[in-house]
């Protein structure tokens, strides 16, 4: 589970260039402006809170009620700033280490509009009915029970993984070693949009299919969402029937676009489909390989923009690499994925360019 408030180690201290009353704390792989009044140093153990991270309403962040106390990328003084450096003593006192989680500790909560939008799905009400006899009987549970539809919402599988990748600031150690490695990887474009997962399972011998937001499995298609309409529209299950082959379990991951999601950044009309992971009994096919079979199937994958990458001197060229366009439309992509052939090794580099033109 991602560690949104962590205990961590300030790597190093840099000046910002004419600036007197602010510095750069480097944080694993983040860079955070700080004030020179807190006489951080190197070596420091500190809290550190992600970015995308809202914060209670508690007079040491109240400098972020603006921002609605959201921990957001921002640029001060030309030097991009991303995530909260506090001293330790903002916790309760005791004993504390290096990676100790204190997200629960400190009330920090995830920003998470897709899952907000998860929520509205599970959560939808019916509309308002109007005939005053039903409206009446509506006061009873066992009426309620009979008249109202249902919904059939369940958590995730627990035998899928979920889709979200680390940050490649979080993963240092991995970085450096894989660098020295010259270890070959993959990069596709990191598309804004709605996770989604179909997979079909072995279950009493018969195929069961399902389909899942980001953290929900939404056993029906009642509510005509976007997921249900790309796996009627693109003939999903039909597809997954096809590739299972003799194998228990085959899941397909992807990211869905268009209209009424995050802001339509791609100007898609309806929805579309993008694959990033096609798993067949247990086993993850590379990216080269998932899009020559998923192509067969008019089924698209995320853009690829190398496939024969190394990784960059540092992690801050890393961030300057997954700058630039979206293959899909002229506007900032969102960042980029970075995965390996052969071992399961993943991340991700966002672009703070984009995260900057974020509302």
């Amino acid at each position: 589970m991602r560690k949104l408030a962590s205990v961590r180690e300030i790597k190093e201290i840099r000046p910002i260039e004419n600036a007197d009353a602010i510095e750069t704390a480097i944080v694993d792989g983040w860079e955070c402006v700080v004030k020179k009044s807190e006489n951080f140093k190197a070596g420091d153990k500190v809290v550190y809170i992600e970015i995308d991270s809202i914060v209670p309403e508690r007079p040491e962040f109240e400098f972020l009620r603006e921002r609605k106390f959201r921990v957001r990328t921002i640029k001060l003084r030309k030097q991009v700033s991303q995530g909260l450096v506090l001293p330790l003593n903002i916790l309760p006192q005791g004993d504390y280490n290096l990676d100790d989680d204190v997200t629960d500790i400190l009330g920090v909560r995830k920003y998470d509009p897709e899952g907000e939008l998860e929520q509205q799905l599970i959560t939808k009400e019916v509309k308002k009915v109007k005939n005053p006899i039903i409206k009446f009987m509506l006061k009873f549970k066992w009426f309620r029970k009979l008249y109202l539809p249902k919904k059939e919402f369940k958590g995730f599988p627990t035998w899928i993984v979920k889709t979200d990748e680390e940050r490649i600031q979080n993963k240092t150690r991995m970085f450096e070693i894989e660098k020295e490695l010259g270890t070959k990887f993959i990069v596709t474009e990191k598309l804004d949009g709605q996770s989604a997962t179909y997979f079909l399972e072995r279950v009493k011998g018969k195929l069961k299919f399902g389909v899942c937001s980001r953290n929900v499995n939404l056993s029906n298609d009642s509510n005509n969402s976007s997921y249900w309409a790309i796996a009627r529209d693109l003939h999903i299950k039909e597809i997954l029937e096809q590739l299972i082959g003799d194998a228990e379990s085959i899941v397909l991951q992807g990211e869905i676009i268009g209209e009424a999601i995050q802001g339509n950044k791609y100007k898609i009309k309806g929805y579309d489909f993008y694959a990033f992971n096609l798993i067949i009994g247990g086993e993850k096919i590379h990216t080269i390989k998932m899009e020559e079979i998923l192509r067969d199937y008019c089924i698209k994958t995320v853009p690829i923009l190398e496939n024969n990458f190394t990784l960059k001197d540092t992690i801050a060229d890393m961030v300057e690499y997954s700058k630039g366009n979206s293959v899909l439309l002229k506007t900032k992509r969102e960042g980029v994925v970075i995965r390996n052939y052969d071992r399961s090794i993943s991340f991700k580099v966002i672009n703070p360019d984009f995260l900057l033109s974020e509302k």
